[in-house]
């Protein structure tokens, strides 16, 4: 009988070790397993990073000695490495928004180079923001021209460095414009455009402002609510209310009529002046001024020779950015009166050159007059008119001397990196608007056409709302952007956060704790513009059932 063979078993040791490699498959291919392990790595990084860095930290720290965390009583800590903040800053800002002495603290002369990064920034992110919109609109015109203009800026702007475009406004545009002596005023409009920057009209707060400001609060209220009711009154009967309209006309009446009652309640302006001027009232410089030139009407002042309207001049003392004094010389201007005005930094200087003859009145609040009439010799020589005020009044740029006073003053540099940040970030969010536009279905409009919308209710009512959702997220980035951009200041000399902290290393030789500063502000700065703008984001966001 035939007997049959078999193959031996495999060994033990050949199937433990098949076993342990489609174990170990197993795991590797298994996502949550990698998911551990990922974790597990990127923990390790942080951790050998926050190591590295902090060994990296206090090496550096022994090199830069004690001296640098020195506290004002002697002793070394690293609580006191701020301490030096307080020491006199002993340099010059050309331009701040705050007044500033090189005498002030280096915690000072560090704000006011903070005010004016959020000054030029915001202001570049509204004028970003109307212009970026304005040329993503035009991209998408029916019209060849202005979608071929709108094109160019895009694509031209998109496609050059910002750097490069800001030194080119600075040294090509704005250093190439005329002396101010010569500068430009655009229709004869009293705005002055030289190397020196932009000077041009600025509204400045009376005393009977905030009741103005009420009235306006209780306009836009009356505004919300007047639209809430013709709404639903258009959603009973069907039929259009114009609730924009209504709401505007009823805006206009109320801040109209508070307007009118903070003008007339108000008593906080005066002029003191000597009782030999025969000047008793606003309404008498105009008979002055006629029996001084000897002319028979006003308006044949200005045909005078030189020497005799220099002779006739009104000489006005007030305070160094005084709203009393825009009070004053519009009334002035407007009747055709000619006038000089001195500034001085005090009441007492102000009342010195009163009575000494330098001018011949002295306006400001009641309240500071009567303060400075009751410390003359003779108080009964002088009398104190009233003057009447609005809420609001306008300060105009003028020439005194060799420089345009008054108004709002832009440097030449604030204006280069305003510009510069404007004209290159609204290319990028031409584009972000053109995005969201289409991504607005054509049944939209469509829609929107079929019930005879015009072309700007469409834009208005039905594309704008829903192309937002989709603009908000990219804008936050931009916004952002722009705000941390605003350090190219440094290449024009602007005396932003960056270029202040510059100078403040230098001084004081405390580099470590300056840069730990300036990444704060710059952290301080995109925090809050991401809370505030994902807020608003959330609050659009359509919420899917």
């Amino acid at each position: 009988m035939a007997q049959t063979t078999t193959d031996p078993p495999p060994p033990q040791a050949s199937r433990g070790l098949s076993s342990l490699l489609s174990s170990l498959l197993s795991y590797v291919f298994d996502i949550r397993f990698l998911g551990v392990i990922g974790q597990i790595a990127i923990i390790a990084l942080l951790l050998f990073g926050a190591v590295t860095l902090s060994g990296n930290f206090r090496n550096n720290i022994e090199k830069l000695g004690e001296a640098q965390f020195r506290c004002i009583d002697g002793r070394v800590s690293y609580r006191c490495a701020f301490d030096f903040m307080d020491n006199e800053a002993g340099f010059d800002i050309s331009d701040t928004v705050l007044s500033y002495e090189n005498t002030d603290s280096f915690w000072w002369a560090a704000f006011n180079g903070l005010m004016n990064t959020f000054r030029v920034g915001l202001l570049s992110l509204v004028a970003m923001t109307i212009l970026g919109t304005v040329m993503g609109i035009a991209r998408m015109s029916d019209n060849w021209l202005v979608s071929r203009l709108a094109l160019a800026y895009i694509e031209i702007i998109r496609n050059t460095p910002i750097l490069i475009q800001l030194l080119l406004i600075y040294f090509s545009i704005i250093l190439a414009l005329p002396d101010i002596t010569e500068a430009i005023q655009p229709f004869g409009a009293p705005i002055f455009l030289s190397n020196r920057g932009l000077s041009m009209p600025w509204p400045q707060l009376m005393s009977s402002a905030p009741i103005w400001f009420a009235f306006v609060v209780l306009a836009i209220i009356q505004f919300q609510v007047t639209n809430i009711y013709l709404s639903r009154q258009e959603e009973r009967t069907g039929k259009p209310t114009n609730r924009f309209m209504w709401g505007l006309v009823g805006f206009v009446i109320i801040a109209g009529l508070g307007w009118f009652v903070a003008g007339s309640i108000a008593d906080n302006e005066g002029v003191l002046i000597a009782n030999s001027s025969r000047i008793g009232e606003f309404d008498d410089f105009e008979r002055v001024m006629l029996q001084r030139t000897g002319v028979n009407h006003i308006s044949e002042i200005a045909d005078l020779p030189e020497e005799e309207l220099e002779a006739a001049t009104l000489q006005i003392c007030a305070l160094r950015n005084s709203s009393s004094e825009p009070n004053l010389t519009n009334k002035l201007r407007r009747l055709g009166i000619p006038f000089d005005v001195s500034r001085v930094g005090s009441p007492e200087s102000a009342q010195s050159r009163l009575v000494d003859g330098r001018c011949e009145m002295f306006v400001g609040s009641k309240t500071i007059l009567a303060s400075q009439q009751a410390t003359l010799e003779s108080p009964s020589a002088y009398t104190i008119f009233p003057l009447d005020e609005a809420p609001v009044v306008f300060s105009y740029p003028r020439f005194e001397g060799f420089n345009v006073l008054g108004g709002w003053n832009m440097t030449g540099e604030f204006f280069a990196l305003f510009l510069g940040l404007t004209i290159f970030y609204a290319g990028g969010l031409a584009e972000v608007v053109r995005a969201g536009i289409l991504s607005v279905s054509k049944g939209q409009t469509e829609a929107a056409r079929a019930l005879g919308l015009s072309e700007g209710q469409r834009l208005n009512l039905i594309v704008l709302p829903q192309a937002l959702r989709v603009i908000i997220p990219p804008l936050i980035s931009t916004y952002l952007s722009l705000m941390k951009d605003t350090s190219l200041g440094v290449a024009v000399a602007f005396p932003e956060i960056y270029i202040i902290s510059q100078t403040l290393m230098n001084q004081s030789g405390r580099a470590l704790q300056i840069m730990i500063l300036l990444m704060l502000v710059y952290l301080s700065i995109s925090l809050f513009f991401s809370v505030i703008l994902n807020w608003y984001n959330d609050q659009i966001t359509l919420v899917e059932r």
